[in-house]
């Protein structure tokens, strides 16, 4: 009875294992490649960012006064010297034009009698009724009056200036940003108008320290803007600060827009990126096509219907790509879809 047993399960093994079995048949593995070619790879620094004008002014009132008239409105073009705001000058400063103007009274007369009293001295001197040291003396008080008129000059020219400068007007030419003043209100410690030239707009951004290496003007960059449906602008580093901030523990950078097209608005919210290293003629793959071993990373290229597990070597990584240094050529054939399912040597189907 034992004997007929294991008859049985001997010819159930044969059966199993002879032609026809699962092991003759070679493992195919359906995979997806792509032809290795030059591309070029860039490493880059990000940073959030508030535009602002390369040229912003605030403006604000020189002297206390009540705004008479406002003459410009949000949004509008102007020229250097043009005129935004009317101010009505208080009393307080044509007081004070006043009093310089009766000291440059008093002090013109002291110059004139000064200047008479050292040419009499003078002629006393050279009839020789005065010595040279009282004459000395008579010229140090008539250097003194004058020193005192030109001063009385400069205060009565700056007072004037205060009370005839009753029209704000604008440093530069650009355009209207916010209008704050009102007519008929009083001129404080708030700006009047705000204002930004025409020559493009730049990010100041605070990046970690540990970029601090990386980063140098000139170096090429962009603005992406949520508000343009995320479109990119090029710019350039135009300053890099050359130490760490003490209080936020971060690198201060300045990067400048030059926006020909005119898109870009002070204001608007972004994304900085600038690119510290950038690699042409490289080899670059995704980084999902890698496969992690214990030694680092593998590729799977295709040779002949068969797969070669290849060791590569690593270098920059940006933005889910990342470049091969070694192990690999321009040229081969390598497996983006399936690589983690195929073997040495093993067989693959291409499909498209």
């Amino acid at each position: 009875m034992k004997k007929g047993i294991v008859f049985i399960a001997l010819a159930l093994l044969i059966l199993a294992c002879g032609p026809g079995g699962d092991n003759d048949t070679e493992r195919v593995v359906r995979v997806k490649i792509q032809t290795i070619e030059p591309s070029t790879i860039s490493s880059e620094v990000y940073a959030n960012t508030r535009l602002e004008g390369a040229q912003e002014a605030l403006i604000f009132a020189s002297i206390p006064g009540t705004v008479q008239e406002v003459l410009v409105t949000e949004g509008d073009e102007i020229e250097a010297g043009a005129r935004l705001v009317r101010m009505d000058t208080d009393q307080q400063v044509n007081a004070g034009t006043t009093a310089a103007l009766a000291s440059v009274s008093a002090a013109r007369a002291n110059a004139e009698n000064a200047r008479a009293n050292y040419s009499r001295m003078q002629s006393l001197y050279e009839a020789g009724a005065l010595s040279e040291q009282e004459l000395d003396g008579i010229g140090v008080a008539l250097e003194a009056a004058e020193a005192q008129l030109n001063q009385a000059y400069a205060g009565y020219t700056q007072a004037r200036s205060t009370r005839d400068n009753a029209w704000i007007v604008a440093p530069f030419s650009g355009k209207v940003g916010r209008v704050w003043a009102r007519a008929g209100n009083m001129s404080g410690s708030s700006p009047l108008v705000s204002i930004s030239g025409n020559t493009g707009v730049v990010a100041k951004i605070l990046l970690p320290e540990s970029d601090i290496f990386s980063l140098e003007t000139g170096q090429a960059a962009y603005v992406t803007v949520p508000a343009m449906n995320h479109q990119s602008i090029p710019g350039i580093v135009t300053a890099v600060a050359p130490t760490v901030d003490p209080v936020s523990g971060q690198v201060s950078a300045e990067v400048r827009f030059d926006d020909t097209e005119n898109l870009l608005r002070p204001g608007l919210s972004g994304r900085v990126s600038i690119i510290t290293e950038s690699i042409s003629d490289a080899i670059v793959l995704p980084v999902s096509v890698l496969r992690r071993t214990r030694n680092g990373y593998q590729v799977a290229v295709v040779i002949n219907g068969k797969a070669d597990l290849r060791d590569v070597e690593t270098g920059l990584i940006s933005r889910g790509d990342i470049q091969i240094t070694s192990g690999i050529q321009v040229g081969e054939q390598i497996i983006i879809l399936g690589q983690n399912s195929v073997v040495q040597d093993g067989a693959v189907e291409v499909i498209n």
